[in-house]
């Protein structure tokens, strides 16, 4: 048997929308473009939008290596990225402010403008980001003052950090031309403050969350204007209770299912829908009808401590986004997006208690040395259908089905879903996963009641939901002529061509691809290899998952419209790039960004991979590097395909063992000019682990069952003439017993363990495509990626 679940629409109004308290923030740059505001969704040059936001950290990467992230981030579909400016990374000792480095925050602001990148700076003085202090300097809880209030002297410090912020960030506001769209002052005020990890006696002792309210607020805005700072909007952390002023500010919150500061965590609600804009997930301190719903702390991952070791799965990820959107946000942003490496100051490390001293990896999309995570690909799938068809979704009203919004987590047996709708169209969210439960797959179908007809998923009988994912499935759109009643299909994009507009899909495996489509304004159909059944006044058609065939619509007003059903794994393969003039799908083996005109494959491990593009680029394409590399081309009637080999290469590196919690790295030889990077993949058993290389430690890692990777490229020059040293703090299993007798004495009964299991050397190859040069349209010499 199967659940049907049914819902009528044909009552159901529309989101009422207007300007808001933010309808008159927003602006524009020289160039025209523009920002804005309604009180449900943000604008983009007039239309609805839906951004991106992934939080990446510039001080705790290497710079010589910010623009290639920012490009990954971009190939990912970020749209907007975020930062914070950490007080204590800068002013460690009071009067020295050091912004060179990685803590050159003017470069990384001038990357971002070069890379067509807005950018929300997070200013502190408060920021915690899980660093010392919660980033406030241990010079300044020295001080006879009370932090995060209108204390004066605390205010005359906050005005001193804020100018010199301002120097870094001359010209850089939106509306001057630069990149930065909105800051925040302070985070989570007068909700949490960090350990105080200065107090140096007791662990357990916190700073204060702060006070003063929105009062405090208002006067850190007027330094930061003060001095120079005026984006076109501020932001504020509104979770927890936390101040909120009631103007100027766009309240942001958060969602975290698994977290490192609670052990025993129980099933989160993270995944479960309501409707956020009429009732938030907490009690709250702003007007929630007046503002866009808005997520600046979406969990891209979570980073490990020693007393909570969580393990994020990637489908997570993927199901709490589609939650939220489902749920009615129309902003998400991703923290972490991008993880990295503490520095280390000069008093010591930097890290918060409890938190690696070096690794901030935070399992995110983008980890620690660049790192390429299976989320990457969840969350990107998700962004190119924003880029396509957020514009529609974005004045969509949440509509939930009774019962969804008090579903216990546990809960096993009812179907989780909801509708976003308008005027009769919208999308279906199915969610079937949860944190710590099981949610099996199910047999289903969904029955909906529009002004526009009944809807089916599927037309007939039953759709099998498979276990552990989220998706979204549309109805009622209309598609460059083609009136789609229902697809069981989730959409990923759509690519223009001279005459032709090709929609692209995707199939779940274990459901079976259904696309009813209206003979309304249609003259002609072919299904290519799938089946095709006239049903009256409209068609089934049960398309092939092949991206090699579609099915091909013509309208009455001579449009030509093509779908395209590609099989998941080739959806979470998927980018769009505007390639040499033409917005093109790739679909690629290995991740790809596109860099100085060149589209830029970089893979683990694997020397020989395929490069799929849609269209075909008008040019024939080359590659180029030390050796010339022969690029093999298949060409269909939709994608031209590139099967790029690469020399293989295998690391030269001599590992010894001196006893079973050390290992000892010499590595010898340069890397070929192809090989863009080495990574270390570590299994090993123990607690803690640390690399060392002369002496300095490099990284770090808490144990939690699953692999470490250490990314090279940044120590290269160092390696050959160097020992990398990796150790292994054991872990114990077993009883420790503790008494005093004259001194604590400790006694442990049981076993230590520490092993290395697994110590492999990878190869990362690196090559890219650009058109050969065979007009003066084609001017470009490729530029080597650093």
């Amino acid at each position: 048997m199967f659940q049907v679940s049914k819902l009528s629409l044909k009552n159901v109004g529309d989101k009422e929308i207007y300007p808001g308290k933010l309808g008159e923030n927003g602006g524009a740059n020289p160039q025209g473009e523009s920002f804005g505001f309604t009180n449900y969704y943000m604008t983009r040059n007039g239309e609805p939008f839906i951004p991106v936001v992934g939080e990446f950290h510039f001080s705790r990467f290497s710079y010589l290596h910010w623009e290639e992230e920012l490009l990954k981030m971009k190939a990912g579909g970020i749209h907007i990225v975020a930062t914070y400016v950490f007080w204590n990374f800068h002013e460690e000792e009071e009067g020295i402010f050091v912004w060179g480095g990685r803590r050159n925050l003017r470069h990384f602001i001038d990357l971002c403008a070069k890379l067509d990148f807005p950018l929300i700076l997070r200013i502190g003085p408060f920021c915690h980001g899980e660093v010392r202090n919660g980033g406030i300097p241990d010079w300044v809880l020295s001080k006879p003052i009370e932090i995060r209030s209108n204390d004066p002297d605390y205010l005359k410090l906050a005005r001193k950090l804020y100018r010199e912020i301002a120097v870094q960030m001359k010209g850089s506001l939106y509306q001057d031309g630069g990149p930065v769209i909105a800051v925040q002052l302070e985070n989570e005020f007068m909700h949490a403050g960090a350990p105080n990890d200065a107090w140096g006696y007791k662990t357990g002792k916190f700073l204060s969350s702060g006070t003063g309210g929105t009062a405090h607020l208002a006067e850190l805005r007027r330094i930061a204007e003060d001095a120079g700072i005026r984006p076109l909007f501020f932001t504020a952390t509104a979770w927890g209770g936390a101040a909120v002023p009631e103007e100027g500010f766009l309240p942001m919150l958060a969602g975290y299912a698994y977290t490192s500061w609670i052990p025993a965590q129980p099933p989160s609600t993270e995944f479960l829908y309501r409707d956020l804009h009429d009732t938030p997930a907490e009690p709250v301190h702003f007007d929630v009808p007046e503002y866009p719903v808005a997520y600046c702390e979406m969990a891209g991952g979570m980073q490990v401590s020693y007393n909570v070791r969580p393990y994020v799965p990637e489908n997570s990820i993927e199901a709490m986004t589609l939650v939220k959107l489902a749920s009615g946000s129309n902003l998400l942003g991703y923290y972490m997006y991008h993880g990295g490496s503490n520095p280390v100051g000069k008093k010591g490390y930097l890290n918060e208690q409890f938190l690696p001293k070096i690794t901030y990896d935070y399992q995110s999309p983008l980890g620690e040395f660049g790192r390429v995570g299976a989320s990457y690909d969840r969350i990107r799938a998700i962004s190119i259908f924003l880029q396509s068809f957020g514009s529609i979704l974005a004045p969509m009203k949440t509509i939930l089905p009774e019962g969804q919004s008090t579903i216990d987590p546990t809960d096993t047996e009812t179907l989780r879903w909801c509708v976003r709708h308008h005027n009769g169209s919208g999308f279906v969210f199915l969610n079937n996963f949860q944190d710590q439960v099981n949610l099996t797959s199910r047999k289903i179908r969904i029955e909906l009641e529009t002004v526009k007809g009944h809807v089916a998923f599927p037309a007939e009988g039953e759709l099998e939901l498979p276990g552990g994912i989220g998706l979204m499935l549309p109805f009622n759109l209309e598609l460059h002529g083609v009136s789609l009643v229902s697809a069981t299909t989730p959409l990923l994009t759509e690519i223009e061509t001279d005459n032709e507009k090709t929609i692209f899909f995707y199939a779940h495996e274990g459901m079976a691809p259904e696309y009813v489509v209206s003979k309304t304004n249609l003259t002609d159909v072919h299904a290519g290899e799938g089946i095709l059944t006239d049903r009256g006044s409209y068609y089934v058609i049960q398309p092939s998952v092949n991206k090699l065939d579609s099915v091909h619509f013509r309208t009455t007003d001579g449009r030509n419209v093509r779908f395209v059903t590609l099989s998941r794994e080739e959806a979470q393969k998927a980018y769009t790039f505007e390639l040499w003039g033409q917005k093109t799908l790739v679909i690629s083996d290995c991740p790809v960004i596109f860099n100085q005109h060149q589209l830029v494959c970089t893979s683990m491990g694997v020397s020989r991979f395929d490069v799929s593009l849609y269209p075909a680029p008008a040019h024939d394409l080359q590659t180029k590097n030390a050796n010339s590399i022969p690029c093999q081309k298949e060409e269909s009637t939709f994608f031209a395909t590139y099967t790029l080999e690469l020399p293989e290469y295998t690391p030269d590196v001599l590992v010894t063992k001196p006893a079973e919690k050390s290992a000892l790295l010499q590595f010898a030889g340069e890397w070929p000019s192809h090989v863009h990077d080495v990574w270390l993949e570590v299994d090993y058993e123990g607690d803690v682990a640390e690399a060392f290389l002369n002496g300095r430690l490099i990284t770090d890692h808490v144990y939690y069952g699953k692999t470490w990777s250490i990314g090279l490229k940044e120590f290269y020059t160092q390696l050959e003439s160097s020992t990398l040293h990796l150790s292994i703090t054991p872990q114990r299993r077993g009883t420790v017993h503790t008494f005093v007798n004259q001194a604590q004495i400790e006694r442990f009964e049981g076993v230590e363990i520490a092993e290395f299991h697994r110590i492999e050397a990878i190869p990362q190859y690196q090559v890219a495509l650009y058109p050969v040069k065979t007009s003066a349209a084609v001017e470009h010499s490729p530029v080597p990626l650093s």
